[in-house]
């Protein structure tokens, strides 16, 4: 009897240490060489115009919620490039830029984005979207790859604009 009970007392522990792993919830652990990490940010922007001539060149200054950043600053340096003729008082446009985020302990994520968009010549309104493509950085982001979709909105009146980004990122 005392061996039937020592085999229910020793099933028993095994059946709650199952329970307690099978509703233990999963965290993501980074492997040595990264791993493919949901992405996805926040980001409101300060345009400013660095230059007119032969190209339109921006200076984006970013204050964002980045997903395994935190809290984040970073600079776009985009080039706009007409693609046609306004129509209907709307010009489509061409976006190449670098992208750097810097993370709260000084980390940086480095990456470029290509993108089309839209500025209303009437309102200023400007609308856009595109892909990032993450391409190293420093800290745990010397080695990042991935990429995000990027969609967002600015005005040419105000100088302000914001974005969300969502993708896949390895570090």
């Amino acid at each position: 009897m005392k061996q039937m009970s020592a085999i229910a007392s020793s099933m028993l522990k095994k059946g709650v240490v199952l329970v307690v792993l099978a509703t233990a919830p999963i965290v993501a652990v980074a492997g040595p060489g990264g791993s493919n990490r949901p992405y996805a940010s926040i980001c409101d922007t300060v345009v400013h115009v660095i230059q007119t001539q032969p190209i339109l060149r921006l200076s984006i200054d970013l204050a964002c919620q980045v997903r395994h950043l935190g809290l984040t600053t970073g600079l776009i340096v985009q080039d706009v490039i007409p693609t046609g003729p306004p129509v209907n008082g709307v010009l489509p446009v061409a976006l190449d830029a670098t992208v750097a985020y810097l993370a709260a302990n000084g980390d940086e994520l480095r990456s470029t984005f290509l993108g089309t968009g839209e500025i209303n010549l009437v309102t200023g309104d400007v609308t856009y979207e595109g892909i990032e493509t993450f391409n190293g950085g420093t800290g745990r982001f010397q080695n990042a790859s991935g990429s995000s979709f990027i969609e967002g909105t600015a005005s040419n009146v105000t100088n302000v604009g914001s974005y969300t980004s969502v993708g896949r990122i390895s570090y």
